[in-house]
């Protein structure tokens, strides 16, 4: 069974490298700057921070309605204090991805797996 979607969501990924004992610190401030954000930008549709194993990285994981939408979000991203933000956590690096959501597997009603199928979207660059 194929469900059709009107389109599927454009996924933003910023890894951190910090030293040992700021994961927590971070992800928590993740959490809170996320939930500022989302305040502030309809577009945004989910977030996860999620720590790595090694207690060196946080991954947070943004998830927008669209592209266009990320895009439109971009005058939030300038009034954050987002180098204080790397700076107070002691953050030795940060690697952005981004990617157009291309299919996406849900539960359905019956308790199965289906694909999502969204409408094309020309990748513009990140």
């Amino acid at each position: 069974m194929v469900l059709n979607a009107p389109s599927l969501w454009f996924t933003q990924m910023i890894e951190y490298d910090v030293p040992p004992g700021h994961q927590q610190m971070l992800a928590q401030a993740l959490v809170v700057r996320s939930e500022q954000l989302a305040q502030r930008c309809d577009g945004l549709q989910g977030v996860s921070i999620q720590a790595s194993d090694d207690g060196c990285r946080v991954l947070q994981y943004l998830q927008w309605q669209s592209r266009v939408a990320w895009a439109a979000a971009a005058s939030c991203f300038v009034e954050e204090p987002f180098l204080e933000l790397l700076r107070q956590h002691q953050a030795r690096g940060v690697n952005f991805a981004a990617y157009q959501t291309l299919r996406s597997l849900v539960r359905g009603a019956d308790g199965g797996l289906h694909c999502q199928v969204g409408e094309a979207q020309a990748y513009q660059g990140a």
